[in-house]
């Protein structure tokens, strides 16, 4: 199962309301996910914003189209450009593709 960011969110509010401090967190969540785990920086953060009252798990909605350039079809043209010219420059599939440089 992957930890999802609104899953860590949870598990460090839980922390947060069972009095338990940032450090006894961070080394439970490590302790439970390794790599996976959040960040120490990310854990304090959140320790903070619940402090001040947000508990809000999920994140806000963002301004801005969504990333979409990554698509099976633009994978599948992206490697048709590729196999027909190996010397194809990154700029040429942009703008063959209009995709964004991101």
């Amino acid at each position: 199962m992957e930890l999802t960011r609104e899953n860590s969110r949870a598990m460090i509010y839980y922390v947060f309301r069972s009095g338990l401090t940032q450090k006894q967190c961070i080394d439970r969540m490590i302790s439970a996910f390794g790599d996976e785990a959040p960040s120490k920086t990310t854990i304090c953060r959140w320790f903070s914003e619940f402090q001040r009252g947000l508990v809000k798990l999920s994140d806000d909605p963002r301004q801005g189209r969504p990333k979409t350039a990554v698509t099976q079809e633009n994978v599948d043209a992206v490697r048709k450009l590729i196999e027909e010219d190996q010397h194809v420059i990154y700029r040429e599939i942009q703008a063959t593709l209009d995709i964004g440089m991101s």
